[in-house]
C-alpha cells in the first residue's frame, strides 16, 4: 500500500463521511460478533489444556468407579498408562479457620497423585504431592484462588495455617493459581484421599498419562484386558466396566458442546460474510456514482491498473477501520456473553480477547470484505470513456445492474439461513418450556445439607435431618417438606442392578439396571408427583420392618405391563448396599430426572429410613414466594448444627430454568443474529432500490407525462423488491434446509424442515422487503415529470 494512495484513500472517506461511517458499522458489526463467539470457541475448543504435554492424557469415560483396590490392579499390571490418577468431584463440605463462621465449598478429593500427572504447579507453595496420602500423614488442603482471596482476604502467608474441613483439621500447603480447574470448574479445595487398599470409596474420574510410543488405541485395548482380568481375579461382576474406555481428556472436558459452539460460529460466520456483502452493494454503489471520476482520471492518464490499486487501497482502509471497532465491541460485549454461558460449558476461564483472536477476527474480516469488493472495485474501474464523458449520461450499465441484484439477493439468503436456524431454536425452547417434567416447581424453595467426615451413622443422621425438618416446617407459610440425595436436573444418577426376583438374569449375560434413589419424609406430595397405585412410605418403613420400594410408571410398565400389577411383586437389587429382596408398594408418575428433553427412565425409590444416605437435599413448599423463607431455613439448620453449612439454597424453579442453558443461549444468540441479518438485508435492499429509483427519475418522469399512473410506477419498483426477495429466497431455502441439518440433535419437538418455521420466515422476509421498498416507491410515483425532463 503506497502513501500517496493511501492518503488519497483517507481524503476520499473524510469527503465522504457517511459512506464511511455506514461501512465501518456494518464491519463492525459483523467482526465484533466473530471476535466474541470465536473468543468463547478458542477459549473452550482450541486453547491448548493447561497442564504438560496435554495431548499424552486420556481420561476413563463411560461411568466407571474405580476404588483403591482396583487402582492398585491397573496401576501394578499397566504399562500403557503411567501416573494414574483419581477425583471425586463435587463434595460439598464446611471449612472452618478459627475465629470465622463455617464457608461452606466444593471439594475435589483427589489420589495424591493428581497434581504431578497433570503436570501443574501451585501459584503459592506447593500442590498435593504423592506421599500426602499416606495413611497416619497429616491431612492437607490445596486452595483455590478463589476461596484464598474471599476467605483469606489473599494473604501470602497462608501455608501452615490449620483449617477445619468438615470437623478435620488440615494444613494449607498451597494456593493454586487464579483460573485454575479440572473437571469441576466449582472447586474450591482439593484434599487427597489416603490410599488405604482396603477402602470401599470410589472415585467418580480417572485419568492416566500415555508413555512416549503408546497409542490411544494401545491404550484402551490393554485396558479392556486388565477389565477382564480383574473380573476373575476381583471376583467383580459380568458388568464390571462393560463400556469404559480411554478418550483423550480434552475431549472428556469438553464433551458434547462442541455442535453447540460450532453452531454459534457458524452463525457469526454468516453474519460478517452479511456484513461483506452489504458493504459489497454500498461500495459498488458508491463505484457507479464514481465512474465519472473515473473516466475523467482515465482520460487524464490513469492507468487500469492504478485506479483498481487506488480502489483496493480505500477497501482497505475501510476494513481495517471496520475491524479494529469490532475488536473494540467485542471487548466490551464479550464479558455479558460470558455470563449467558450455562455453567455445563467448561473452561469459561479461558475465554480471553488474545493475540490470536485478534489476528484471526482481523484477517478474516479483511480477507471477506476484499474479497466481496473485489467484483464491485474491476466494474467500475472499468470506465467506457466516451459515454461517461457525456453530459447526463448513465453511468449504469447492465452488468452493473446484475451485480447489484446478486449481492442483494446474497443478502436475503444469508438472512433467510439464520432466521430459520433462530425460527427452529426459539421452536426447540418453547417446545422444552411446555414439557411437564412430572412435578410442580413453583413455590418449591430446595437447599443441600453435605458432610463427608463428621459421622452420620442412621440414628443420629435421620434425628439431624429430622430436628432441621422440625424447624423448617414450622416457618411461616411452608406446607410440606421432604428429601432425596439428588434433585431432578441436578446431573446425578446413582444405578443398581434390579430384576423380578422370579425372573433373575441368566448367567453371563447383562443384568437390567434402574435409576436408584432415597426419598424422606414428604418427598412425593412436596414436589406434585402422583401416586398412581398402592401407598406412599410411611414412618413404619424403617430398619425393623420388610425392604419396600416405590418405583415409577416406566420400570411398572417395563417389568410388568401396568401400574397395578406391579403391587406386592419383589424384586432383587444389587447396588452398593449389596444384595436386598424388596417388595413393590406403590407406583408414581414418571419425572424427567435427567433433562427435559430426555424421556422418564425406569427408577426406583428406597425410604431414607431404610437406606441412609448423607449428604441429602431438601424440598420445601410453600404458600408464598420460596425466597422468602431462605433466611428462616438457613438459620433452622444452623441451629441444630452450626458447622454444617447450607448449600444450594434457591428456588427449584432456578435449578430448572439452569437446565435448559444451553438451548436458551442458542435461542437468544441466534435470534440476535437473525435479527441483525434481516435488518442488513433490508438495509441493502432499501438501498438499491432507492439508488434504482434516482437513476430512473427521468425515466419516471417521461412515463407520467406519457400518462402512466403513480400507482403502476409504486407497483413497478415494489416488484423489483419482489424479485430481489424471491431470489434471496429460492437461494436461502434450500441452504437453509441443507445447514439446519446441523442441528438435528439440539432441537427438540420440532424437524429441522419444520412447515411453520420455514413458512413464517419466507413471509417475514418477503412482507420486511417489500415495505423497505415502500419509501423508494413512494418517491418514484411523485416525481416530477417537468423536473425530470429539464435538462434533455
Amino acid at each position: 500500500m503506497r502513501a500517496p494512495d493511501l492518503t488519497l484513500a483517507l481524503r476520499h472517506l473524510i469527503r465522504r463521511p457517511g459512506f464511511a461511517i455506514t461501512a465501518v458499522l456494518l464491519l463492525a458489526l459483523g467482526a465484533g460478533a466473530n471476535a466474541a463467539v470465536f473468543s468463547v470457541v478458542r477459549g473452550v475448543l482450541l486453547r491448548p489444556l493447561p497442564y504438560h504435554q496435554p495431548e499424552r492424557l486420556a481420561a476413563v469415560s463411560n461411568a466407571w468407579f474405580p476404588n483403591h483396590e482396583d487402582l492398585a490392579y491397573w496401576r501394578a499390571r499397566s504399562r500403557g498408562l503411567q501416573d494414574i490418577a483419581t477425583l471425586s468431584r463435587g463434595w460439598l463440605m464446611a471449612l472452618v479457620v478459627q475465629g470465622q463462621e463455617p464457608l461452606k465449598v466444593t471439594a475435589g478429593r483427589i489420589s495424591d497423585n493428581l497434581f504431578t500427572t497433570l503436570g501443574v504447579s501451585a501459584a503459592i507453595g506447593r500442590t498435593i504431592l504423592p506421599g500426602d496420602g499416606t495413611p497416619g500423614r497429616p491431612p492437607v488442603i490445596v486452595l483455590s484462588a478463589g476461596v484464598h482471596e474471599r476467605f483469606f482476604s489473599g494473604d501470602p502467608d497462608v501455608l501452615g495455617r490449620q483449617v477445619l474441613l468438615d470437623d478435620v483439621a488440615h494444613e494449607v500447603v498451597g494456593v493454586m493459581p487464579r483460573g485454575f480447574e479440572f473437571l469441576d470448574p466449582r472447586t474450591d479445595v482439593w484434599a487427597p484421599v489416603p490410599s488405604d487398599p482396603t477402602s470401599r470409596i470410589q472415585f467418580s474420574d480417572a485419568i492416566g498419562r500415555l508413555p512416549p510410543g503408546v497409542t490411544l488405541d494401545q491404550a484402551n485395548a490393554e485396558l479392556q484386558s486388565l477389565i477382564e482380568s480383574m473380573r476373575t481375579e476381583l471376583s467383580k461382576t459380568a458388568d464390571f466396566g462393560r463400556e469404559a474406555h480411554l478418550v483423550p481428556l480434552r475431549e472428556f472436558i469438553t464433551g458434547d458442546v462442541h455442535l453447540t459452539l460450532l453452531i454459534l460460529l457458524a452463525a457469526v460466520g454468516l453474519i460478517l460474510l452479511l456484513a461483506a456483502v452489504n458493504l459489497g452493494t454500498l461500495v459498488l454503489g458508491r463505484s457507479i456514482e464514481r465512474a465519472r471520476e473515473m473516466a475523467v482520471r482515465s482520460a487524464l492518464g490513469a492507468s487500469r491498473s492504478r485506479l483498481v490499486r487506488q480502489l483496493i487501497t480505500e477497501q482497505t482502509v475501510l476494513a481495517t477501520l471496520g475491524a479494529v471497532a469490532g475488536l473494540g465491541l467485542a471487548w466490551v460485549a464479550l464479558p455479558a456473553l460470558v455470563r449467558r454461558i450455562p455453567p455445563e460449558i467448561p473452561r469459561q476461564g479461558d475465554i480471553v480477547l488474545d493475540g490470536t483472536v485478534f489476528a484471526v477476527v482481523f484477517g478474516a474480516a479483511v480477507f471477506v470484505c476484499m474479497l466481496m469488493a473485489l467484483a464491485p472495485v474491476v466494474i467500475a474501474a472499468r470506465p467506457e470513456l466516451q459515454p461517461l464523458l457525456r453530459q447526463n449520461q448513465s453511468t449504469e450499465t447492465p452488468a452493473r445492474r446484475r451485480v447489484l441484484g446478486t449481492l442483494v439477493a446474497a443478502q436475503i439468503a444469508l438472512a433467510v439461513v439464520l432466521g430459520i436456524g433462530a425460527g427452529l431454536m426459539l421452536r426447540t425452547l418453547w417446545n422444552l418450556q411446555q414439557v411437564d417434567p412430572g412435578f410442580r416447581a413453583d413455590g418449591v424453595l430446595t437447599f443441600r445439607l453435605q458432610t463427608t467426615s463428621k459421622p452420620m451413622n442412621l440414628t443420629r443422621g435421620l434425628a439431624y435431618f429430622e430436628q432441621v425438618l422440625e424447624r423448617v416446617r414450622a416457618l411461616p407459610g411452608v406446607t410440606h417438606a421432604g428429601a432425596i440425595q439428588h434433585l431432578p436436573m441436578s446431573g446425578y444418577n446413582w444405578t443398581s442392578y434390579v430384576w423380578r426376583q422370579e425372573h433373575p438374569p441368566a448367567p453371563g449375560t447383562e443384568r437390567p439396571t434402574a435409576i436408584w434413589r432415597f426419598v424422606g419424609w414428604d418427598y412425593f406430595n412436596t414436589m406434585r408427583i402422583p401416586l398412581r397405585a398402592g401407598r406412599d412410605f410411611t414412618a413404619q418403613d424403617n430398619t425393623k420392618a420388610p425392604a419396600v420400594a416405590v418405583i415409577n410408571e416406566a420400570f411398572a410398565i417395563q417389568e410388568f405391563g401396568s401400574t397395578a400389577v406391579a403391587l406386592g411383586r419383589r424384586l432383587t437389587s444389587i447396588s452398593a448396599r449389596g444384595e436386598e429382596t424388596l417388595e413393590v408398594v406403590g407406583v408414581v408418575g414418571d419425572v424427567r430426572f435427567e433433562s427435559l428433553d430426555q424421556p422418564a427412565t425406569p427408577e426406583m425409590y428406597r425410604p431414607l429410613a431404610q437406606t441412609f444416605m448423607f449428604p441429602m437435599a431438601f424440598v420445601v413448599r410453600t404458600a408464598g414466594e420460596p425466597s422468602q423463607i431462605a433466611a428462616g431455613v438457613r438459620q433452622a439448620a444452623f441451629a441444630v448444627d452450626p458447622t454444617i453449612p447450607v448449600a444450594e439454597l434457591q428456588p427449584l424453579t432456578s435449578l430448572i430454568a439452569g437446565s435448559l442453558g444451553r438451548p436458551r443461549l442458542l435461542a437468544l444468540l441466534l435470534s440476535v443474529f437473525a435479527a441483525v441479518g434481516l435488518l442488513l438485508g433490508v438495509i441493502g435492499v432499501y438501498g438499491v432500490v432507492a439508488y434504482r429509483v434516482r437513476q430512473q427519475e427521468r425515466e419516471f418522469g417521461i412515463r407520467l407525462a406519457l400518462g402512466a399512473g403513480p400507482d403502476r410506477i409504486a407497483q413497478g419498483v415494489l416488484s423489483q423488491g419482489a424479485v430481489y426477495a424471491g431470489a434471496g429466497l429460492l437461494i436461502g431455502m434450500p441452504s437453509a434446509v441443507a445447514l439446519t441439518r446441523l442441528m438435528e440433535s439440539v432441537v427438540f419437538g420440532v424437524t429441522t424442515h419444520d412447515p411453520l418455521t420455514f413458512t413464517a420466515l419466507p413471509l417475514t422476509v418477503t412482507l420486511t422487503t417489500l415495505l423497505a421498498c415502500a419509501i423508494p416507491a413512494k418517491r418514484a410515483a411523485r416525481v416530477n415529470p417537468v423536473t425530470a425532463m429539464r435538462t434533455e
